[in-house]
């Protein structure tokens, strides 16, 4: 990942569900992030972005200066037209605008507006990325989805200013174009399309939207994307903004950021989904172990959307522990009780991950409308075409809704994500064997939490579940309190006496964040 997002959390891994060969009476539970006490942090108090300041984008922690910077779409109130709006912060609190005279707005001469519809039409997914090591006209690194025939309103086709097709013509497709800034609000195009504006699964150069890209450490890229399937089985929900299709998430690769992979399968809903579940987006952090995933859940009976964990050792093959939301969803009408879009990643500050959100008060469609509409013939579509609804016509679809929304922010303890608990509480006990071996002088730690007269035991075992002598539960330290570093060890000794043996952990009124077997201590 790029520099703003180097892993530098505590060193205990995550757990995931691979970790464990077996287990008994155990469970997964989810922390809740805190909503901040100063949300929302920004609100659409300017004409241009009084529907919403700050959609689909980054914000972060510039390595450069310091400075806590936005980059989002702002959208004016009763339009879904968007624009590159930019905001700065001392602390990741209190957020200003700068007032720049690059983009008018009506009567305003100076906003914080960076790119308008003049240069491509409208933009959403700012993924924006800092190399201080680059040359200077790179530091910044922006990719970003241009649209050139909206807004939908003026009915003026643009092109993407800047950008030239293998035809030599100007650009006026729909994708995804890349960018650079000396400064990150003075922005040069480079290359695009990279990627096309296509939700075609099959097409292998097309993505939808709900796209974040990240740099990884060696220059090469990996995207995140949403695509679109033909309705699971149960999963039609026919007066939804886009009945008969499931969004799914793609993944794909490339060595310069211009030429990509095909798409491969990141995530789609499993047999613990409820048959309404949809995937919008997937936000990549990189911490001690492998990656969190903020995933953005589209509930599709409602037309709401939440936040979800997702973990991944490698960024391919990614892991849920639960399928509830990680932050709390307010009531329907308060900001994020309608909509939470997430942003490019969390960021790192002191014990913390802050994640900021856009927290929308509306729904995804007008569910209740009663104006009739045909889906078959919305925007031109041909019947023909029609094909996520196996051919099969409706007689009215939702309209789409301004989205009335503010910037949001939620806050881990890092370190304490998910955690194993015993799945029917109480005082009893839950137990899992770890799938990996523990070898000849490795010591076992593990981040946990124990609540009242809880304990954490462990006992080595050997492949057929015997425990070794001297490693039984009764001959271990265990574990009571609260820590992010705890090393368990036994009368037998406080390593491994062989390359043969397992360990057992044993919770009772317990919380279990990680676990790792080490031949040296962790750093705290």
């Amino acid at each position: 990942m790029t520099s703003e997002q180097a892993p530098n959390d505590h060193a205990i891994p995550f757990l995931i569900g691979s970790d464990f060969d077996s287990r008994r009476n155990l469970a997964w539970r989810v922390e809740l992030g805190e909503h901040s006490p100063t949300n929302p942090m920004i609100e659409g108090t300017m004409p241009w972005e009084d529907g919403g300041p700050m959609q689909h984008g980054t914000v972060l922690r510039d390595p450069l200066d310091g400075k806590w910077k936005a980059w989002g779409a702002a959208v004016p109130n009763g339009t879904l037209d968007r624009r590159l709006a930019y905001y700065e912060s001392d602390d990741g609190v209190a957020w200003q605008r700068p007032q720049l005279e690059l983009h008018p707005f009506g009567d305003h001469r100076k906003t914080n507006i960076l790119l308008d519809f003049d240069s491509g039409g409208t933009l959403i997914y700012p993924n924006v990325m800092i190399d201080p090591n680059a040359p200077r006209q790179q530091r910044y690194e922006m990719y970003v989805l241009r649209r050139p025939e909206e807004p939908e309103t003026d009915g003026i086709m643009r092109s993407v200013t800047g950008f030239t097709g293998a035809d030599g013509r100007v650009s006026s497709e729909r994708g995804v174009y890349r960018y650079y800034s000396a400064d990150g609000i003075h922005w040069e195009p480079d290359v695009g399309p990279v990627l096309v504006n296509d939700p075609d699964p099959l097409r292998p150069d097309g993505t939808a939207d709900g796209i974040f890209i990240y740099r990884q450490t060696d220059g090469s890229y990996v995207a995140y994307h949403k695509t679109l399937i033909a309705s699971i089985p149960g999963g039609i929900i026919p007066f939804e903004l886009g009945p008969g299709g499931c969004r799914i998430l793609m993944r794909r690769t490339s060595l310069d950021g211009v030429q990509w992979s095909r798409p491969e399968l990141a995530i789609l809903p499993d047999w613990r989904d409820p048959g309404d579940t949809q995937f919008m987006e997937l936000s990549v952090t990189e911490v001690s172990g492998g990656y969190v995933g903020l995933l953005t859940v589209y509930r599709a009976a409602n037309q709401t959307l939440e936040l979800q964990f997702a973990a991944s050792r490698d960024g391919r093959y990614w892991w849920r522990p639960d399928r509830r939301p990680c932050v709390t969803v307010p009531p329907l009408g308060d900001y994020g009780g309608g909509m939470m879009w997430g942003t490019h990643h969390m960021i790192s500050e002191d014990d913390h991950w802050h994640y900021y959100y856009s927290g929308v008060q509306g729904i995804h469609g007008d569910i209740f409308s009663t104006e009739a509409s045909e889906i078959a013939t919305k925007k031109g579509i041909p019947y023909k075409d029609m094909r996520h609804l196996n051919a099969e016509k409706l007689s009215r679809t939702p309209s789409e809704l301004p989205q009335h929304g503010a910037l949001c922010r939620a806050t881990w303890r890092k370190g304490r994500l998910w955690a194993l608990v015993p799945a029917s509480g109480g005082n009893d006990e839950g137990w899992a064997i770890s799938s990996e071996p523990m070898r000849r002088g490795e010591l076992l730690e593990i981040n946990a939490r124990t609540y009242k007269d809880g304990r954490i035991l462990a006992e080595l075992v050997d492949y057929d579940g015997h425990v070794l002598k001297g490693f039984g539960r009764n001959e271990c330290s265990g574990f009571s309190g609260d820590s992010m570093c705890a090393q368990l060890d036994w009368q037998g000794g406080r390593v491994s006496p062989t390359d043969e043996c397992r360990a057992r952990l044993i919770l009772r009124r317990a919380m279990l964040y990680g676990m790792q077997m080490t031949g040296e201590p962790a750093r705290v």
